[in-house]
């Protein structure tokens, strides 16, 4: 049950605008209390079941009406926070909507702060810290996979592997203890052969967790994609092209793009975030040369580069073959022949030395042609990345994955002193260091400073 000095806090739930209904929910020992002053219906709804839902007209304190609105009211502890909770279904709108909040904080509410009621039901035991997140990554979701694999982790199927693992830890840090407190007497209750099987068990599914995160990291953050080339190349226009869109500005003109454009793009459920850059050339022109220098910022960070050559112009191999001097092994490049409704004269082997193997695909973002295969080339570039899911799902947070592998790292000091014949009381405080690490992912061991930034970045009133 929650304390009784908790404050009632009260949110707009909805996002601001207008529409046809927007939520005011309130929360808080004295939720029901409040709630009653403010609500003038059939019944007080301090009286009422839990799950229900009532009609009736909502007052401010000078008993002026302020809309007409529905009441649901969910008692604890089985509410989203664990509290006394109501939400006022009013119409829509920005001047409504605040007057239905302003007229509860009136009569006692308090605004609540950011991600604010999420916190509480973490703090009452209604979720656990990684679903807590799973909440905000669920509703910042861009693409179809972010948004499965925010619900795969509401639903409790990655905390509920760390839990199992941190479970399984500290039984075994309980028997290297209990052993300690018999070895006087000659009782041998775990060998030293039955602590490293299990200790590489737990190790090796913390691996494969911490491997996932590839995959997490695509659903969650999606593929940054760089549209990179010579000025006039067709680079906006193949950036409108995946937008179905007039986004970028496009003209005969060369250099008409002085800095970058970004959008996000969702291809089969996957989140792509498409950058259109300035084109690459010599220049003295101080502007163009700062939106040069942007692009080549804009290439070195990116996932997946999309090369953009005009296929109707002179460009050599050797123009290829040094850009692909200025990336790194990690990063994918494809090469767009553009301009393939022209009567092209460049052709992909012509382009590409026999050892290089880089994606090639002749399109027109003009019209349309080829940009579908280079979608699937675009999708078949991160199809490694899409495999490495675990049962219970794959990471998606870099704070889970730092605290796997500080867990990861502990418990491979557990085996070097396992194996150097440490006593067990070393092997002990590096396995309770890896059970600590693993209660991070889901606040079973967390700090206010955690805490306060990770609920600071929901919005009011989640």
């Amino acid at each position: 049950m929650p304390p009784a000095d908790v404050d009632t806090i009260a949110a707009i739930a909805t996002p601001p605008g207008e529409g046809a209904i927007a939520i005011v929910r309130m929360s808080g020992p004295q939720a029901l209390q409040i709630a009653d002053l403010a609500f003038r219906g059939d019944r007080r709804l301090a009286d009422v079941p839990g799950y229900t839902v009532h009609y009736g007209g909502l007052i401010e304190p000078g008993g002026g009406m302020v809309d007409e609105v529905l009441a649901t009211v969910f008692r604890q502890p089985k509410s989203f926070t664990g509290e006394d909770s109501v939400e006022f279904s009013c119409h829509g709108g920005i001047l409504v909507t605040r007057a239905v909040l302003d007229a509860v904080l009136e009569f006692g509410a308090r605004q609540a702060e950011p991600g604010e009621f999420s916190r509480r039901a973490f703090l009452n035991g209604r979720i656990d810290l990684s679903q807590a997140e799973a909440v905000a990554d669920l509703i910042a979701a861009q693409s179809g996979r972010g948004r499965a694999a925010s619900l795969e982790q509401l639903t409790g199927k990655l905390g509920g592997r760390v839990k199992e693992l941190r479970s399984r830890l500290t039984d075994l840090c309980s028997l290297l203890e209990i052993d300690l407190d018999f070895a006087e007497e000659g009782l041998d209750l775990i060998g030293d052969d039955e602590i490293e099987r299990r200790v590489n068990e737990i190790n090796s599914s913390l691996e494969e967790m911490a491997r996932s995160y590839e995959s997490g990291k695509l659903a969650r953050e999606g593929v940054t994609v760089v549209l990179a080339g010579k000025p006039n190349a067709g680079k906006s226009s193949l950036f409108n092209a995946f937008l179905k869109e007039s986004r970028a500005i496009v003209t005969p003109v060369p250099g008409t793009t002085r800095d970058y454009l970004e959008e996000n793009v969702s291809i089969d459920g996957i989140l792509f975030r498409v950058i259109d850059t300035a084109g690459i050339r010599p220049s003295v022109d101080l502007i163009e040369v700062e939106g040069i220098d942007r692009s080549w910022r804009s290439v070195r960070m990116a996932d997946m580069i999309i090369l953009v050559i005009d296929s109707t112009s002179a460009f050599g191999r050797d123009d290829v073959v040094g850009f692909l001097d200025e990336l790194d092994d990690s990063q994918h490049l494809i090469v767009a022949l553009n301009k393939s409704d022209l009567s092209p004269s460049l052709k992909a082997e012509a382009l590409l030395p026999a050892h290089v193997r880089v994606p090639c695909v002749a399109v027109s973002a003009l019209t349309g042609e080829g940009v579908e295969e280079l979608e699937q080339k675009m999708l078949e570039s991160v199809a490694d990345r899409k495999s490495d899911m675990v049962a219970g799902g794959a990471v998606t947070s870099r704070r889970h994955l730092d605290a796997i592998n500080r867990g990861t790292r502990s418990l491979s000091g557990a085996l070097r002193a396992l194996r150097s014949h440490a006593t067990y009381d070393l092997l002990a405080f590096d396995i309770r260091e890896s059970i600590a690490a693993l209660g991070e992912i889901t606040g079973e061991v967390t700090t206010e400073d955690i805490l306060n930034n990770i609920f600071s970045k929901f919005c009011i009133g989640k």
